[in-house]
């Protein structure tokens, strides 16, 4: 397919690629399977019961020992606040993997029969009810296994200028989500800056461009 007819093609479908249930699109752009959670299977409800555990005693000891995070902005404290959870994680007996690459998902755990489950830590100061994006997928290659899929939410809130402290959390099975495609063209300052596109540019040294 030529360039020109990908871009033709794309610009018509990705108006019907809009919710779409996730189980859908990861079984078709990876090989493995996204297996729901069923609460009436013993071993799904130990780990939800576990992972409820872990995010109700680590909101527990943040607000027991007013624990806060500094940062100017929210993506400053995200990790620190992902790391503290996991050692909550960890603390309930499920073996917790911190994956490094980019992407999703974040985590890997493994419960104690072995079975994976992928976890994606949502660190936001929004609030549920809103249309901000919150969720990307863009590749598989982080996921080696048949596995559920779980989300994480932490909202967060400002409490003075450069400090932050975690108010509630949320845990939601990805099999029930519902995503859309945002069809995108993008450039890097390479392609934007190109010496065949330059027309004019200023005469100080510089190696910004």
């Amino acid at each position: 397919m030529q360039p020109k007819d990908a871009v033709l093609k794309l610009v018509e479908i990705a108006p019907i690629l809009d919710k779409v249930n996730f189980k859908d699109v990861l079984e078709l752009t990876s090989p493995y399977k996204l297996d729901p959670i069923d609460l009436s299977v013993n071993d799904d409800k130990e780990l939800i019961d576990a992972l409820t555990k872990s995010c109700t005693d680590f909101l527990a000891l943040c607000k027991k020992t007013k624990r806060v995070w500094e940062g100017a902005r929210i993506n400053e404290v995200s990790k620190s606040i992902e790391n503290e959870l996991v050692e909550q994680i960890r603390k309930v007996g499920l073996d917790t993997k911190i994956l490094s690459a980019q992407g999703y998902p974040d985590l890997e755990i493994r419960d104690k029969r072995n079975r994976v489950t992928y976890l994606e830590v949502k660190i936001t100061s929004k609030k549920k009810k809103t249309g901000f994006r919150a969720f990307y997928y863009t590749t598989a290659k982080k996921i080696l296994s048949d596995a559920r899929h779980l989300l994480i939410g932490l909202r967060v809130v400002q409490v003075d200028n450069k400090y932050w402290k975690v108010e509630e959390w949320s845990l939601t099975d990805l099999s029930k989500l519902l995503v859309s495609l945002k069809a995108e063209f993008n450039a890097s300052n390479i392609d934007i800056y190109a010496e065949g596109a330059t027309l004019s540019k200023s005469h100080v040294d510089s190696n910004f461009f």
